[in-house]
């Protein structure tokens, strides 16, 4: 008799049509990566009240069921794009893609400027990610720009570009597809096929409840999906796993130490943690005549944040004392020549809720640890609205 070992067990999902309804097994189903967690069901405890002239009790009986999970993963090109746009409940955009520019670039102020049209009215906006082509100065092309601000005729980026002086035409812009919060619930099937007893579970209407990021000192980005669902079955012999050829990426892992780190208006290489969360706190709702909850809510969306950092000087703390509006942007890359292959998260509208100091007296340096309170961007123009929005080079 074979018994299961913890890790030659397979995790795969696919999108939901109807809220609680399992997918055909032939139906797009998806590979996921996952480091460590998993899935469960419980059900509730019902007991007796009765008051037994023998002294004991009577046995109970079961009531609700509720499931719940977490997934733990490597960030990587194009693996969690389904979860992703699950806790944000927004929809990727359509690539942008612009042709027949006419540019100038300037060294010294990291700006594009062009001779006609508006960027603003072209789409793109501050936190974006985009790449140009067609310049005849070529080190300006097929690379990655980080845009930190925008008005109608200049582009300012983060990166200094090769000058530019007199308008070169035909340049293209790109911009990767961007996804922004909104309130658009998904839901899927999750199956957990465990190969050594040929056996699988299969929970049904599963939505993501929460993403948190991590990032630490030569370690890979990490990615924890908390999920919440409606109802488990047990899938046997032929028919597990009952996701039988689910898709899976190939990318490799995007690192903590490679990462592009900018908070406020500046580069930053002296941080030794970032943890940001969004959690929509979803629930299932008990009632009668019923075992499962008739849907999984999901709620307000709320965006948290910890940046733990070297102490060199009190600006952090001063930015703290004057509530000052600030931005993160976070950009991982894979490990190849440019254009990179990345994912981006950028926070518009924050401002610092607290920024804490260690003790004196141990060893090494001081850090300061500045929790985030962040918030919808409501600005318009050329910042794009909602809390943290995300974009990807993936297909």
């Amino acid at each position: 008799m074979a018994y299961q070992t913890g890790r030659n067990i397979t995790v795969a999902y696919a999108l939901e049509t109807t809220f609680g309804t399992l997918p055909a097994g032939a139906s797009a189903s998806k590979a996921f990566r996952p480091n460590s967690g998993a899935m469960s069901l419980t059900k509730e405890a019902i007991r007796s009240g009765e008051n037994r002239r023998d002294g004991q009790m009577t046995r109970g009986r079961h009531g609700s069921k509720s499931v719940a999970g977490s997934y733990v993963g490597d960030l990587s090109l194009g693996s969690y794009d389904d979860f992703i746009q699950a806790v944000f409940r927004g929809t990727f955009d359509t690539p942008l893609a612009l042709t027949g520019l006419s540019l100038t670039a300037d060294n010294a102020a990291k700006t594009f400027t062009r001779s006609a049209g508006s960027w603003l009215t072209d789409g793109v906006r501050v936190g974006d990610v985009i790449r140009f082509g067609g310049f005849t100065t070529t080190a300006n092309n097929s690379k990655n720009y980080r845009v930190t601000a925008v008005t109608a005729l200049v582009l300012t980026v983060a990166e200094a570009p090769a000058a530019v002086g007199t308008a070169q035409t035909g340049v293209t812009l790109s911009r990767p597809k961007k996804l922004l919060m909104g309130v658009t619930p998904r839901s899927f099937s999750i199956e957990e096929a465990e190969v050594d007893i040929d056996a699988s579970e299969v929970f049904t209407g599963c939505r993501i409840s929460q993403m948190a990021l991590r990032l630490a000192p030569n370690g890979q980005t990490q990615v924890t999906f908390n999920v919440v669902g409606q109802d488990m079955q047990i899938q046997q012999g032929a028919n597990s796993p009952y996701f039988v050829t689910p898709v899976a990426t190939v990318s490799i892992g995007m690192t903590a130490v490679e990462a592009l780190i900018r908070l406020g208006g500046n580069d930053v290489l002296d941080l030794t943690s970032v943890d940001l969360s969004i959690n929509l706190n979803a629930a299932g709702q008990p009632v009668v005549g019923s075992l499962v909850t008739p849907d999984v809510f999901t709620n307000l969306a709320t965006v948290e944040g910890t940046i733990t950092a070297l102490r060199q000087d009190v600006t952090r703390v001063q930015s703290f004392l004057n509530e000052d509006q600030l931005s993160l942007h976070l950009l991982f890359t894979e490990n190849e020549s440019e254009p990179k292959d990345f994912c981006s998260f950028f926070v518009g509208n924050l401002s610092l809720a607290s920024a804490t100091k260690s003790e004196l007296g141990s060893d090494g340096p001081r850090t300061q640890s500045l929790t985030m309170m962040i918030g919808a961007d409501d600005r318009g123009g050329a910042f794009d609205s909602g809390s943290v929005k995300y974009q990807t080079s993936a297909a």
